[in-house]
């Protein structure tokens, strides 16, 4: 595989590994093991419920109605107690809380009434997190030390454009003709034949319509002064937007609005992306926790270290992710964002069971007058239309954020490597194909990097390790590269400009 190739394969697959290695471990396994126990056991009980007819199927259906209460009763228990009380001593609270799940559950079954209200609230909640979520996802993967530095091999940050720049554009001008047949069905009822106002529908397409506007100026005018995070950017929009797609679908067919599989598969994705991402916090917060702050705040203050003539600053990696936001998993614990996450999935899951039935708990109970003022369908239009407006919203908000806060450009815009000491694209062709042909010796273009690269950098991190041992690794790699740069660019200088010196002679 391309270095690109097992970089993104890399990513996907810690998003999956990194999970699984938290959600077991022996301090979570208790909370793993009955959220697998409460969402499995509904499902099941559920669908087979509601798929047979035989003389147990009331039976059965009684029980998949019970299993559904208690699944809810456990979703706000594990967010209450995840959010307030997670940071304390298990011994004080775990008792209250397993008496809180079994009240709830009693509670649910003798007012069903609420039971609609807390899925609604929950099913919107983790669109609004997943949502989120796909900037971290996009963040994370771009932005990532090595993977994003893999992606930008080679790129001068001076260069002025984003990464893909004419795909985010294509898929602008699809979403652009989507929006205009959006705001043309917004004013228009084809069924009637007349023009009648459709509101929300309207609201969403200007939303749309404004995001459209912000991602082109991002690619045709913003990029020029941060690539890195000008592409994170333009790629949050490209994966938020397919709701747009799904939205357009089922207004130019007219059919109810609903989650298909894809839907399912893609929440599956984000719920372990959610539980590898944290899982990687909830290490770094561990280690902070079991330290003195004052040897704490020490760690985070940047330090200067002298490689050679070249005076440097340590990359301190926490130092970077100071951003507001991402203080929520610090306040709450590393047990209170699991059990936090893992209640809006339960929640969560309570409505797609009923998209994956004829059943309908919100139809029972959003009632006026005798019409339905809330069904399952219609929950699914509402969060499709707040999905949309939500991204425009956070596009808003993160440029602002990245012009207001300097712990949001560190955080949205890190470091990489780009290694821009390697040549022009160009030129580095022209060059292979005289190796091609014979023209030119291979061994003679990696001769010469490897004296004045590697030799540069292996001997400015030796003289660092054995000078001084004690300081970070970062701060070594640091100054290895700057030297291996400044090795490499003389010798890609010898090479590859050798021709153009004899001309010039």
């Amino acid at each position: 595989m391309s270095y690109v190739e097992k970089a993104f394969y890399q990513y996907v697959k810690n998003i999956f590994t990194s999970g699984f290695r938290i959600l077991f471990s022996k301090k979570y396994f208790f909370y793993t093991l009955a959220f697998i126990l409460i969402s499995v056991t509904s499902t099941v009980f559920y669908l087979i419920g509601a798929n047979i007819e035989s003389s147990s199927a009331d039976t059965l259906k009684e029980i998949g109605s019970i299993l559904i209460k208690v699944e809810l009763s456990f979703a706000v228990t594990y967010v209450f107690f995840g959010l307030f009380f997670a940071r304390f001593p298990v011994k004080y609270w775990i008792a209250p809380a397993f008496l809180a799940a079994a009240g709830g559950s009693a509670l649910l079954y003798f007012l069903p009434i609420m039971s609609p209200f807390i899925a609604a609230l929950g099913y919107l909640g983790w669109i609004l997190i997943s949502i989120f979520l796909t900037f971290s996802l996009s963040r994370n993967f771009w932005g990532n030390r090595i993977f994003g530095s893999v992606m930008f091999l080679g790129k001068k940050d001076n260069e002025g454009s984003v990464l893909f720049g004419i795909v985010v554009f294509i898929i602008s001008l699809i979403n652009l003709a989507m929006t205009g047949y959006l705001i043309y069905r917004s004013l228009w009822d084809e069924v009637l034949g007349i023009f009648q106002v459709d509101v929300w529908l309207l609201i969403t397409s200007f939303f749309s319509l404004v995001a459209i506007i912000i991602v082109n100026i991002i690619i045709f005018k913003l990029g020029k002064k941060d690539d890195v995070f000008y592409t994170i950017l333009s790629f949050f929009y490209v994966i938020a937007s397919f709701t747009l797609w799904k939205l357009t679908y089922y207004t130019d067919s007219g059919s109810l609005p609903n989650d298909n599989v894809g839907s399912v598969l893609i929440a599956l994705f984000f719920i372990f992306y959610t539980v590898s991402n944290y899982a990687k916090k909830i290490k770094k917060i561990e280690k902070e926790t079991a330290k003195d702050e004052t040897a704490v705040q020490t760690e985070k203050e940047k330090k200067k270290i002298e490689i050679g003539d070249i005076e440097i600053e340590e990359i301190d990696e926490e130092e970077e992710e100071k951003w507001v936001l991402l203080s929520i998993p610090r306040s709450i614990g590393p047990l209170g964002i699991l059990m936090t996450v893992m209640g809006l999935v339960l929640s969560f899951h309570v409505t797609q069971l009923q998209l994956l039935t004829g059943d309908d708990i919100f139809s029972e109970y959003f009632v006026i007058n005798g019409d339905i003022i809330l069904s399952k369908n219609t929950l699914v239009g509402i969060k499709d239309k707040f999905a949309v407006i939500l991204l425009t919203c956070l596009l808003i908000f993160f440029l602002l954020s990245y012009l207001w806060s300097e712990d949001f450009r560190k955080y949205g815009s890190p470091t990489l490597y780009r290694l821009e000491f390697l040549p022009p694209y160009e030129e580095l062709v022209e060059r292979i194909d005289r190796v091609r042909k014979g023209e030119d010796s291979w061994k003679q273009y990696a001769n010469m990097l490897i004296k004045q690269g590697v030799k540069a950098g292996a001997k400015s991190t030796a003289k660092r390790v054995f000078v001084d041992p004690s300081k970070k690794v970062a701060g070594t790699i640091g100054g290895a590269y700057t030297k291996s740069r400044e090795g490499v660019t003389k010798g890609f200088n010898k090479v590859f400009r050798r021709k153009d010196k004899k001309k010039k002679r």
